[in-house]
């Protein structure tokens, strides 16, 4: 049975009396598998996962694992899907291209000088990257040059976003969602394109340290990875607001739901 995602605990309850909470419904929880970024892939309608091992695993959108490789990377610490396959980034400042069978793309290079600590990473529909550091709590865009086009400071937030770890991008509201861990308030953030906070959703209830999310578009399935508890949680997502005028392109349609 679907369940409505509730407050506990105290920073919980302080979230709660000042920001609203997305509509979000649980739906399942895959146990003992550890998912620190996790990516969907319309091309192959899965999801990449990351454990921040030398591996990247992909699963179905049911949660069954359908592959597992080496990437040559040491730990892969977040990925993103691109039109070629994957890029992967290690969490010291060095990314690596690699196709869907792990095979390298290109040799490792660094996509900007400004990054070092990338805890989650999307590409976004116009080729720029979203990416989420901790230390200290950033959020970014960055074009594909290197470029730094936008930087948000998610202790600024209200309520403040320190531990940022995971994100993605709802490409028919525009909005970006953000997964903040234990050490900040293990909550989904939902922001506007320009920051704004339009949603804080408790996630403890579901898993402790959350570090990974992703959405399956169409389905408006959501998928959050937890880091200290082992688990990959599946819910149903509705986004609280509209943020853009003209939807962006999500990509092929996903032959399964």
């Amino acid at each position: 049975m679907r369940k409505r995602l509730s407050g506990v605990g105290l920073a919980v309850a302080v979230v709660s009396a000042t920001m609203a909470e997305a509509e979000i419904y649980h739906r399942e929880t895959i146990s003992d598998f550890r998912a620190v970024s996790i990516a969907y892939d319309a091309l192959v309608c899965g999801i990449w996962v990351a454990n921040e091992s030398n591996e990247v695993v992909l699963l179905s959108t049911f949660g069954k694992e359908l592959r597992r490789f080496d990437t040559g990377m040491r730990s892969v610490r977040s990925l993103t899907v691109e039109e070629e396959g994957l890029l992967i980034a290690n969490g010291w400042g060095e990314f690596r291209r690699i196709d869907c069978d792990g095979r390298a793309i290109d040799a490792p290079f660094r996509l900007s000088d400004t990054l070092y600590d990338t805890e989650g990473l999307h590409r976004d529909a116009d080729g720029s990257f979203l990416v989420v550091e901790d230390d200290p709590s950033r959020l970014l865009r960055i074009a594909p040059d290197g470029t730094v086009l936008m930087e948000l400071f998610g202790d600024r937030f209200d309520p403040p976003m320190t531990e940022p770890q995971g994100v993605t991008r709802d490409p028919y509201s525009g909005n970006i969602l953000v997964v903040d861990d234990n050490e900040g308030l293990n909550s989904l953030f939902e922001l506007a394109p320009d920051g704004r906070v339009l949603s804080v959703t408790p996630l403890s209830q579901y898993g402790f340290d959350a570090e990974g999310v992703a959405l399956q578009p169409e389905t408006g399935t959501l998928y959050v990875g937890f880091d200290s508890g082992q688990a990959l949680a599946i819910f149903d997502w509705i986004p609280t607001e509209i943020t853009i005028d003209t939807p962006l392109d999500r990509g092929p349609d996903c032959a399964y739901s």
